[in-house]
């Protein structure tokens, strides 16, 4: 699948969440802050807004890839190395973090001898591990051993004309902790109470997320070869596509969800699917990205004959991008793009 790449922009209505937290200040929880520049009239504004960091939306489609190869995948044996399948994703940074599987040891005696490929270190991870093939790894040696990550994952931050409406919100929520029996003894102070705040967010947020498919299941750091034969490359995309599928339909993704679980809605959400050079989503950061991704899109195709097809769920939709009734269709529908160009 030479070339073959996926982009998806996603725009979602999220209220009430603590996805991703940064740091205690006394007894507030904060959320993630980050700084944003966008164009008003003919000036440009800068706001500080809730943000969600790539890391955390890696982290989550990460975890994901190791459940569902460990779940859905058994009787296809989509491995993975120790520390992943505990979804503790170390990814072999040092060799005290190297696992106790047969072949995990092997690497550590050949890294010990000083005479390493770093080429052959790479393929021999990539064979054993989905996670680092998807998701990237470095060992700090000499000479080092890199896998740049396979997808890549964008800051999830509001919208524009939500920012422009003033439509973004973070608030402190108040929270209490309560021991009515709990009793001093003898010359001593006990708090009964203790109090606590968790800050919140809400805001109409935009994700971009791309995928090299055509990089899956292939090193990369110092020459480009295949290191699962074509059977397993089919179902790691498979698991790739389904992984990400099942992280966006079921929400299930971020910090704090035992009890600040947000209330999701999903507006808007394009896939596209191309070959050589690869084509990305518009920004869904914009109102108007379904109906810019569909006209570039078109040129793209035109221009470098890669048949850029777009797929869609959700509002403002356009000709161009086929629609799905559900996340899940969605997906399924870039599976079978994806597969139709093997």
């Amino acid at each position: 699948m030479k070339g073959a790449f996926v982009s998806v922009g996603v725009r979602m209505l999220v209220n009430v969440e603590a996805l991703n937290m940064v740091e205690s200040v006394g007894n507030v929880t904060r959320h993630r802050r980050a700084t944003v520049v966008y164009r008003r009239d003919k000036e440009y504004v800068i706001r500080i807004v809730p943000a969600l960091s790539g890391e955390n939306i890696a982290h989550a489609y990460q975890q994901w890839i190791a459940e569902l190869a460990k779940h859905r995948y058994p009787a296809d044996k989509i491995p993975l190395c120790e520390f992943c399948e505990k979804s503790e994703f170390l990814k072999h940074c040092d060799l005290n973090l190297f696992g106790s599987k047969d072949w995990e040891r092997g690497l550590v005696r050949l890294i010990e001898g000083k005479n390493y490929n770093p080429h052959e270190i790479e393929k021999e991870i990539v064979r054993n591990c989905v996670v680092e093939d998807l998701g990237g790894f470095l060992y700090p040696g000499d000479p080092p051993v890199k896998r740049t990550s396979r997808f890549q994952v964008s800051y999830m931050i509001p919208t524009i004309e939500s920012l422009d409406a003033g439509a973004v919100a973070l608030e402190p929520q108040f929270h209490v902790r309560h021991s009515p029996t709990r009793t001093a003894k003898e010359g001593q102070k006990v708090a009964g109470q203790a109090i606590y705040y968790v800050e919140t967010g809400s805001a109409v947020y935009s994700l971009t997320f791309n995928l090299d498919v055509g990089g899956i299941g292939m090193t990369s750091m110092l020459k480009v070869e295949q290191a699962v034969d074509e059977e397993e490359r089919k179902n790691r995309i498979n698991l790739a596509i389904d992984a990400l599928s099942i992280m966006l339909d079921s929400k299930i993704f971020g910090a704090k969800l035992s009890r600040f679980t947000p209330v999701i809605d999903y507006e808007t959400i394009i896939a596209a699917v191309s070959s050589y050079p690869p084509f990305t989503i518009s920004s869904p950061a914009v109102a108007n990205f379904p109906a810019s991704t569909a006209r570039r899109g078109a040129i793209h195709s035109n221009l470098f004959s890669s048949n850029v097809q777009l797929f869609g769920y959700g509002e403002g939709l356009v000709n161009g991008i086929e629609r799905a009734e559900t996340v899940l269709t969605l997906f399924d529908a870039v599976k079978k793009a994806l597969l139709a160009r093997l």
